[in-house]
């Protein structure tokens, strides 16, 4: 009952997606009749390459190009089998890219990880089967190539520990429910088991409150102060 509840939940949010973007993306054709899967769209390859976004052979961003940390939520799709790629600006070799099938009426996750050596991209079907209405619900994706075993602390509080590259371990792609249901929206990534804090972030995009579901990112390396630091922030994976 559980599972059923959350499903229609989730298609009921899908349904009053937006299909317009922003300034930095552009859509498909909208046919109201049509139903369509919603993307999420997440660029956490360690790079200082600026890139350009594809849909199979469409170019999406028309204003600027996108870089490291870059993240987008909603973007709309028909179902079927699309290829989704990086590209280096100006560039027509695939950077990173995906081919996989998407059915309507459901969310998808694409990830962009890996370093300029070795750039990956996966796609995820979202699962909100675990989440629950009345909680805070997340799931961390280790996308640092360098930063280690991590702890991850909102508000201080450990809600996930000794998480690894996914390079080296995978993807959790479950939401967890979390205890608090209400909660400020400090994120600390700490070094696994210590108190020695990797990265902080007060203002992360997407804000913690009872109900939502969130994807958080730990992005960058520790080893650099520009562009490609480590930074940690948080999107919205129902909306």
């Amino acid at each position: 009952m559980t599972t059923k509840k959350t499903r229609v939940w989730a298609i009921a949010a899908l349904v009053t997606v937006v299909t317009g973007l922003s300034a930095c993306l552009k859509t498909d054709n909208v046919t109201p009749q049509r139903d369509r899967a919603a993307v999420a769209i997440v660029n956490g390859i360690l790079s200082s390459s600026d890139l350009d976004f594809y849909d199979n052979t469409t170019k999406v961003n028309q204003s600027s190009p996108l870089t490291i940390g870059f993240a987008y939520i909603g973007y709309p799709i028909f179902a079927g089998i699309r290829t989704f790629s990086f590209k280096k600006v100006g560039a027509t070799a695939d950077f990173a890219a995906t081919t996989a099938r998407y059915d309507s009426l459901n969310y998808y996750t694409l990830v962009a990880y890996g370093d300029s050596t070795a750039p990956e991209m996966t796609s995820i079907k979202d699962d909100f089967s675990a989440a629950k209405e009345t909680a805070v619900n997340i799931r961390f994706f280790h996308l640092s190539p360098d930063a280690g075993p991590v702890d991850l602390y909102i508000d201080d509080v450990k809600v996930d520990s000794n998480r690894t590259y996914v390079g080296q371990s995978g993807f959790r792609t479950a939401f967890n429910p979390l205890t608090k249901s209400v909660y400020t929206n400090n994120i600390k990534v700490k070094a696994a088991g210590t108190s020695t804090v990797l990265t902080e972030n007060s203002s992360p995009n997407a804000s913690f409150s009872s109900g939502r579901v969130y994807t958080i990112t730990l992005i960058g390396s520790k080893d650099f102060t520009d562009k490609k630091k480590l930074t940690v922030n948080s999107l919205y994976s129902l909306y």
